[in-house]
């Protein structure tokens, strides 16, 4: 089995995370799941500004920290996509996934080891919306957001009103990430999660076959114009 390495966003991430990732593994056809097995260390990169523009040598240096750890097989970054710009243009979470995934190939990603880029739209606690019911102090009188992903309110001030005992993210993203319900979620129909679906098969594909990759691809120019 090869390592999987978790590059997440703040420190209720770090704590969090690895429950949602690593219950995705165990949903893996069973022989995808000798594939990979889940650091248990992830690793705090901030939000997406931390990463791009003038700060873009920063993601492959946490690429080339993560190869440094013992076997690594695959890195899956997991943002937030609730920021309004990347690189001075208007946040497309397709766009900026492709671009990181691009960029990962300068540390060895596609060759060495292979990399997936999520965002979670709008936050990691849209999950947590979409799984209302099943959290402990969710009132009777509340009703979700049909669609999590596209609510204007920000998801942590969504729980926070609506949570018996508020919401922190420090506090209670680990200790309610166990009750995301996974029908749930994809009942909301979160295509973001659907990605991250996607991004962890995808993963454990490649290092089962050896065939490493950068997801998501950055699709091939057009065929040229006849003259």
């Amino acid at each position: 089995m090869k390592r999987l390495v978790l590059c997440v966003e703040g420190a209720g991430d770090v704590a969090a995370a690895p429950n949602l990732v690593g219950r995705l593994l165990t949903e893996l056809p069973p022989d995808l799941q000798t594939a990979l097995f889940l650091d248990n260390r992830p690793m705090e990169v901030g939000e997406i500004a931390g990463l791009t523009g003038a700060q873009r040598r920063n993601w492959t240096d946490y690429l080339e920290r993560a190869n440094k750890r013992p076997g690594l097989g695959a890195v899956l970054l997991l943002l937030d996509g609730d920021v309004p710009k990347f690189e001075a243009r208007a946040f497309c979470a397709a766009t900026a996934a492709r671009t990181l995934a691009e960029r990962s190939q300068e540390a060895g990603a596609g060759v060495m080891f292979s990399v997936a880029v999520v965002f979670l739209r709008q936050e990691f606690e849209s999950l947590l919306i979409a799984s209302y019911a099943k959290l402990p102090g969710c009132r009777a009188d509340v009703t979700p957001p049909a669609n999590p992903e596209s609510a204007e309110r920000s998801a942590k001030e969504w729980l926070a009103k609506n949570l018996e005992g508020g919401y922190k993210a420090t506090r209670d993203q680990a200790r309610l990430a166990p009750k995301i319900d996974f029908d749930l979620v994809r009942a909301a129909g979160m295509t973001s999660f659907r990605r991250l679906e996607r991004a962890v098969q995808q993963l454990a594909i490649a290092v089962q076959t050896d065939q490493h990759i950068s997801s998501p691809a950055v699709p091939p120019p057009p065929p040229a114009e006849p003259a």
